[in-house]
């Protein structure tokens, strides 16, 4: 059968403002990233009466690596409209040594004893014998040859190719030697991940530098997937993840995890994340704050050769390979600003001798959540009288309640309510006409 794509999208298809004061480094292997053999050259030649030679060049391995085959289709009668998508025969050379052969029996590609087809690889080159009987060729008729390579995900399988030639067929027409050459590095592959290295500054930007030795700069079907474990607690979030990341088509995307929907959802934007790609690095910057100002974080990264159009993943690289999470604690703590967002008072207006409230919600700078701790400062006056009021964090922000005195019909309150949390604080004056 014909290399087929499995049908698994990547999830969602995945300069740092001040100095890093911290990094660490994190490994992957190399080469593990389901790369297809690369065919470079196909030579089709008469080796003896009937007899058909190949000699395929292999530019990227010196041996085929396992889950591995080549496939050789062979048009019979140069039409592409007949066949298996035009093609009537197909021998294929597994990576272990073994030939197989199948052929069109008006409906669909049966399997044949492959007697008289002898294969070997080695040195980076594939020769392969076939008697014209066997795949039943004339004179004239069209060759593509196609090499794959499988990797397991999950319980399906990915398959890497690299077509020879990329597109249509070869045509070989005599007895005479006919070689067809074909680009070298244009197999399927995943971005080949060997190390994150991650850095924090004191502005609270993170950064993933992930080295990608076999690709200098990202193409437009390669896309990252970033997905941080943002409380670092496996028992929470999607098996452990709160957000992700996504880089596909040279933008960047973020999500985060609903746990009432158990759903990913698309983050409000403006998202405070970045990505560049060049000279054989992926540069990922987050701002802690899209973490709710966490101080420890595990993640991992998984890349991707896809095809946008039918939205197919080709090849597939871990990191860690076990699909765990590597684990990060910030050096640095993010610059803490309180914002106030909202000054507003219970009821509308102060009644003398009636309970009164001002409230001040707050929002932190960091996390972008409204304060749930911290403290309140309370001054209030009637004219030159005192009035005792009672602090308190109420609703995600602030509250001075207090009773207005029942001689302050006409007057003017005024005041000042104060929020203390993190260590900071935010102060706003108040001035309300009493009834």
């Amino acid at each position: 059968m014909k290399p087929l794509f499995v049908g698994a999208v990547v999830a969602a298809m995945l300069a740092a403002a001040g100095a890093a004061l911290a990094a660490h480094g994190y490994s992957d292997p190399a080469g593990d990233v389901n790369a297809a053999p690369d065919i470079t050259s196909v030579e089709m030649s008469e080796a003896a009466p009937g007899v058909l030679g190949i000699r395929l060049g292999i530019g990227n391995y010196q041996a085929l690596p396992p889950e591995s085959w080549v496939n050789v289709w062979f048009d019979i009668d140069s039409n592409p409209a007949t066949g298996d998508a035009g093609d009537e025969a197909v021998v294929r050379y597994l990576s272990a040594g073994g030939v197989e052969l199948s052929t069109w029996n008006g409906s669909s590609l049966v399997q044949r004893s492959a007697d008289g087809i002898v294969g070997a690889f080695s040195a980076g080159v594939l020769t392969l014998s076939v008697p014209r009987s066997a795949v039943s060729v004339a004179d004239a008729f069209g060759i593509l040859v196609v090499s794959s390579r499988g990797q397991e995900l999950g319980s399906e399988e990915l398959i890497a190719s690299d077509y020879a030639p990329d597109v249509g067929r070869s045509t070989y027409s005599g007895t005479a030697t006919t070689t067809f050459p074909d680009p070298v590095n244009d197999h399927d592959a995943a971005p080949d991940v060997t190390s994150v290295r991650v850095s924090d500054a004191k502005s609270g930007w993170i950064r993933f530098v992930v080295a990608t030795p076999n690709y200098a700069s990202l193409p437009v079907e390669s896309a990252i997937l970033l997905t941080i474990d943002a409380d670092d607690n496996a028992r929470t979030g999607d098996t452990g993840a709160e957000v992700r990341l996504n880089t596909l088509g040279g933008e960047i995307s973020l999500e985060r995890w609903d746990g009432r929907a158990e759903t990913w959802v698309a983050d409000e934007l403006p998202t405070r994340a970045r990505f560049t790609s060049s000279r054989h690095v992926v540069t990922i910057d987050l701002h802690v704050s899209e973490l709710a100002g966490t101080r420890r974080f595990g993640f991992s990264l998984l890349t991707a050769d896809v095809n946008p159009a039918i939205q197919e993943v080709l090849a597939v690289d871990f990191s860690p390979d076990n699909r765990s999470f590597f684990h990060y604690k910030l050096a640095n703590r993010a610059a803490l600003k309180l914002v106030p967002t909202r000054l507003f008072v219970t009821p509308g207006k102060p009644h003398a001798g009636r309970p009164f409230a001002v409230n001040l919600t707050v929002r932190r700078s960091d996390t972008k959540h409204l304060v749930s701790a911290g403290s309140v400062g309370c001054r209030v006056r009637v004219g030159k009288i005192k009035v005792r009021a009672t602090g308190s964090i109420v609703g995600g922000g602030g509250r001075c309640a207090f009773r207005v005195p029942t001689t302050a019909k006409g007057s003017v309150l005024r005041g000042t309510i104060t929020v203390h949390s993190g260590g900071k604080a935010v102060a706003r004056d108040f001035v309300y006409a009493v009834v």
